[in-house]
């Protein structure tokens, strides 16, 4: 290859990388969470706090419940999309599920409590009706499971 052709490639690749790098990945979503709403530290041993986060899921089968690795791990959790449709026309509703992983970790004094939901959408027809799709949480179904759990504290 040429100098002139070497050079016009370099030129070419490092125009690429800068326009990947300005745009990021075409998976990425905009509105990454906050983690701090989906985390907190409670003044409270971890037994405690433990049996409040089991209490907050109350009506959510457990798929793992390890006190000693602080993790509890619910079953998916299925409903309806309230935000993806295929609109008036079509009538399909998208169906949607989730599960919790809940982190709950002694830390010298206080207890360090993790949530994350795990979210899944499956389209109305075509190829994508026989397959779930992990979608980002925005955070709510952690944070409104961390309201809760810091009412059963707080009322303890």
């Amino acid at each position: 290859m040429s100098h002139t052709g070497y050079s016009v490639s370099m030129t070419l690749l490092i125009i690429a990388l800068f326009i990947a790098i300005l745009t990021g990945c075409a998976t990425s979503n905009w509105g990454h969470r906050n983690m701090t709403a989906v985390s907190s530290y409670f003044d409270k041993d971890a037994k405690p706090v433990w049996d409040a986060a089991i209490q907050a899921a109350e009506g959510i089968p457990m798929e793992v419940k390890d006190m000693e690795k602080g993790i509890l791990r619910t079953h998916w959790v299925k409903g309806w999309s309230k935000t993806k449709t295929t609109g008036i026309l079509l009538e399909g509703q998208w169906q949607e599920r989730y599960r919790l992983i809940i982190r709950v970790t002694s830390e010298q004094s206080k207890t360090y409590v993790s949530i994350n939901a795990q979210i899944e959408t499956k389209a109305p027809g075509g190829s994508q009706a026989y397959r779930w799709t992990r979608v980002v949480s925005d955070g709510t179904i952690e944070q409104e499971f961390l309201e809760r759990l810091e009412n059963i504290l707080g009322s303890s």
